[in-house]
């Protein structure tokens, strides 16, 4: 069996000037519905070594389908939601960044600041949310959480993207927690975005 090709294979550097990367990803929704059989009302379920995660998520933005999708490789697990094949919310259970390091990183807040809050979560047996007290403690105003939560769920679909290895399993018409951070994201913008991300994060440094 030939291995598939990673999903960074789709650079710039080997499309011609006059491609499109809209148009590849576009070009391969016919193949998708042979790839595998979607019936409402009930899940599917896969090997990502069979079937790249991409083609994953761009059938679930082609059949535009409401629901769970967890994947599981043999590191982490992601959960990721969908409406009409938008993606509304995610995360992994390992993140490669959390939301301090992501606000910290911006400078968004002090390592002191950070530490205090990491102290009250710990002192909540981690029932608080470190989002919550960063508020509470007037650190950060509600939308730099927010913008900086989203951060986290793009960066959790680009990280699967790059998963070759493990199961998917797609549950219809399940919805994330009522307290969860949502977006509005199209699949195909952050494909785009996807395939700048894996190869920035690949690339090695300067």
């Amino acid at each position: 069996m030939t291995p598939r090709p990673p999903f960074h294979h789709l650079t710039k550097s080997n499309l011609s000037p006059t491609s499109d990367l809209s148009q590849v990803i576009s070009s391969q929704k016919d193949k998708l519905a042979e790839t595998i059989s979607i019936n409402k009302g009930i899940s599917f379920q896969g090997n990502i070594a069979a079937i790249a995660m991409e083609n994953i998520f761009q059938l679930l933005d082609f059949a535009a389908l409401t629901g769970k999708l967890e994947v599981n490789s043999p590191d982490n697990t992601g959960n990721f939601y969908f409406t009409k094949g938008v993606l509304t919310s995610g995360m992994l259970q390992i993140n490669h960044r959390k939301i301090g390091e992501i606000l910290l990183e911006s400078q968004l807040i002090s390592e002191e600041q950070l530490q205090e809050c990491l102290r009250l979560h710990k002192q909540s047996n981690f029932q608080r949310r470190l989002g919550q007290i960063l508020l509470e403690m007037g650190y950060i105003q509600p939308f730099i959480l927010n913008e900086s939560l989203l951060s986290q769920i793009k960066e959790a679909f680009f990280e699967a993207l790059s998963w070759h290895e493990g199961t998917f399993v797609f549950y219809q018409n399940v919805a994330p927690a009522p307290d969860a951070i949502q977006l509005q994201a199209r699949i195909d913008h952050l494909l785009l975005e996807g395939m700048v991300y894996i190869d920035d994060t690949a690339s090695p440094e300067p």
